[in-house]
């Protein structure tokens, strides 16, 4: 388990960037967090680190955003469906074994989430400020957790 502060946006874009950089194929994150939490500013920062250019906007309305690149990114919002089936009928199991795979909303079915999924609780206690909680599941997520604890480290 590792927590992170973030005090802006600009901080919130960068600590997602610094992971975008070491995630791999098949990583998935399942994101924790109140509307403003920060989720969507995160997921366009691991986009940024991962290489990924377009803009990245959230997939509320349209459940899954996909970004096509060297790993693909696969942004999902679980915020608008009512049942699990729903993701069933999208393919979500095929999704996650391959690419990055990124979840808002993530705690609506927790049972559809792989028991390998590092899960990011994210809280917004002031007004610009984030604190990020990271509990990882398994040595897949070493690197990753590594470089959470550099960023932590340089600010």
């Amino acid at each position: 388990m590792t927590d992170i502060i973030t005090r802006s946006e600009a901080e919130t874009v960068a600590l997602g960037e610094r992971l975008g950089a070491v995630l791999r194929d098949g990583n998935v994150l399942a994101l924790h967090g109140d509307l403003g939490a920060g989720k969507t500013h995160f997921v366009q920062g691991i986009a940024r680190g991962m290489g990924i250019t377009e803009p990245v906007v959230s997939p509320t309305f349209t459940i899954l955003n996909y970004y096509e690149h060297e790993i693909p990114l696969q942004h999902f919002d679980f915020y608008r469906l009512e049942e699990a089936s729903e993701l069933a009928a999208l393919g979500f199991d095929e999704y996650v074994q391959h690419g990055v795979t990124v979840i808002e909303w993530s705690e609506k079915f927790p049972e559809c989430i792989p028991h390998t999924a590092a899960h990011v609780y994210i809280d917004n206690p002031g007004l610009c400020e984030r604190k990020f909680h990271f509990v990882w599941q398994g040595s897949q997520w070493e690197a990753v957790e590594k470089e959470v604890k550099n960023y932590a480290i340089g600010h």
